[in-house]
Parts: structure tokens; sequence; C-alpha cells
């Protein structure tokens, strides 16, 4: 997969074919998130394939959505957790993971948030004891008209926006970066999708880590291990072969003296 090329090109997809996807095609992206590396130890993870979404949309609408609409599509990707520390961020990592492979293959995706968690789980039939994490709807795209854009619009922040050097709040200069071969890290880590397009991350750089600083809503999690694929992927574009450590406690806040509304979540050794 040529990461670089995938995340310049690939755009949300909101309009699909009611035709079914090639199994074939479904089977290697599913094997795709099954052997994607998590950031969590031993995470334990469902992957459930939704064959007949044009039957159950219907249904589904109310329990997940985009912007409080339900996308039509003729199939469905959901991740089912135990709960454990950073469940969400994983969910969200191995997700994003098969949104890059299924657009590799020429398939189109859409994040939908999960709205009525316990009536989403009755639709799809899962185990009582799974939590849905992560949602997605997936076909091929539509390439006729494309129906109004309903998300609402949003610029993405930059580099020197997100990211600090040593403590919160604390600018870093691009030739900093740069001399450490680490800006096209953060260059890739912005295009990370989020609800919104908010981006609700930062960083810091100390001491050869890369800290990530979220927002504490438990909504912003799935978000943060989206971009974690993201600065996973690029770091080793760039031949910098790194990993996700997840760390987080109320000492690593108070070094780096971090706003309230964040936490430190996990680091990034470069």
């Amino acid at each position: 997969m040529n990461f670089v090329k995938i995340v310049e090109e690939i755009k949300t997809v909101r309009d699909f074919k009611k035709t079914s996807v090639d199994q074939k095609l479904i089977d290697e992206i599913l094997d795709f998130g099954k052997n994607t590396r998590s950031i969590v130890p031993d995470a334990k993870i469902s992957i459930k394939f939704i064959e007949n979404g044009s039957k159950l949309y219907k249904e589904l609408s109310g329990k997940a959505g985009y912007y409080g609409q339900m996308i039509e599509a003729p199939h469905y990707i959901a991740i089912s957790s135990e709960l454990y520390p950073n469940y969400l961020e994983n969910s969200g990592y191995i997700m994003e993971a098969m949104r890059l492979k299924a657009w590799e293959l020429g398939l189109g995706t859409a994040w939908l948030d999960v709205e009525e968690e316990e009536s989403l789980k009755t639709t799809l039939d899962m185990k009582e004891e799974e939590v849905v994490t992560a949602f997605i709807a997936i076909g091929e795209p539509y390439k006729g008209l494309f129906k109004k854009d309903i998300s609402p619009k949003s610029s993405r922040m930059g580099i020197t926006d997100m990211v600090y050097l040593k403590t919160w709040g604390e600018e870093v200069d691009i030739e900093f970066l740069d001399e450490r071969g680490i800006t096209n890290l953060f260059y890739y880590a912005k295009l990370a999708p989020s609800w919104g397009n908010i981006q609700p991350w930062r960083f810091i750089v100390d001491d050869g880590k890369i800290y990530l600083v979220v927002e504490k809503e438990e909504s912003k999690k799935i978000d943060a291990g989206i971009m974690m694929l993201y600065l996973d992927k690029a770091s080793h574009a760039e031949g910098i072969f790194g990993k996700w450590i997840c760390e987080k406690s109320k000492e690593l806040n108070e070094k780096y003296n971090i706003s309230d509304e964040y936490e430190i979540i996990a680091y990034y050794s470069v």
C-alpha cells in the first residue's frame, strides 16, 4: 500500500452504487483489518461485515449516521470491542486502516457516528456483551452527479498550530522539525479525518518522543486512533520505524502543563 498516495487522494463517499461489491475485495479488506497491528497489545476486537445494506438502511436510520442522516450503501462494516484502556483509539486505528485499503481497491467509504449503540447492536445481530466502537458505509462510489455535501466546511490547522516544543503552548519552529526529519509526520497527521475536521489533538515534541495530547471527551478517542494510524504510516514512509506506546498519567499532564480540557494518552518514539 502506497500510504502517501492514498491519503492525498482519499475522500469520504456519501453516494454509492446499489450493486454489491465483489466478495473477494471485501475479504481482502476484512483480512487487512484483522492483520493490522493493534496499538494495544492483545486487544480483543471483532470485525463484522454487513452484506445486506440496502435492506437494513431504513432500520439503521436514527441508530447511526453522518450529521444525523443515515447514508445508504450496499454494505457496512462494524467493529466491536471489549472494554480496556484505549479501546476506542484502537478501533479507530484499525477501521481507518480498512478504509485506506478499500480506497486502494477502488471502493469508497464513509465514517458513521454510532448514535444508538444498543439499538444498533440489535439490528446488526451482535452479542449483548459487545460494544460497537466504529461503523462505516462501504461500496462502489456513484460516478454520476453527486448529492450535495451535507457536512459543514472547516479548514485544518497548520503544523505549527498543533505541535508544541517541550511544553504545552510553546510553538515549535518548522526548522527544528526539519532538522530531525519529522516534519512530514505532522503534515500527514493533519490530513487525518476527524468529526467536523476539528482535529481534537495536539503534539508535544520532547527528548526523542512525540506525545499525543487529545481532548478528554470520549467521542474524540476514535478520531485520535485515526490520526495515530496516519502518523505511524507517515513515520514508516520516512524510514522511521517507531511505535505508539499508550500511556497516560496525572504526572505527565502536570510535567507538560497540559490544559485542563486535554490529556496525554500516548507517545511515539522517533
